[in-house]
């Protein structure tokens, strides 16, 4: 594994900064994506009307936002580095 150049070589360790708002907005963004895709899949699969277009769109409605909670949740998981220039804290 490579190693982060020392401070005394002219460059600086990245740190990482805590959340932020839009981080934390994306996190609970995401888990309301994910909770509404596990109704949207509760109703095709309980659902009595067999008509294909019905079926298509709540299905296609289910995976888009399983697909959006999975997108929300990584980048409000994500640990992003402090990149201010000469900040020395």
């Amino acid at each position: 594994m490579s190693e982060l150049p020392d401070s005394e070589e002219g460059t600086s360790v990245l740190t990482h900064t805590k959340k932020g708002v839009l981080q934390k907005v994306a996190k609970v963004v995401g888990i309301i994506c994910f909770i509404t895709a596990i109704v949207f899949g509760g109703i095709l699969t309980l659902s009595d009307n067999n008509d294909e277009v019905f079926r298509a769109t709540i299905g296609a409605t289910a995976f888009f936002f399983f697909m959006v909670s999975l997108v929300l949740s990584t980048i409000g998981n994500t640990n992003l580095p402090n990149l201010k220039v000469g900040s020395d804290e």
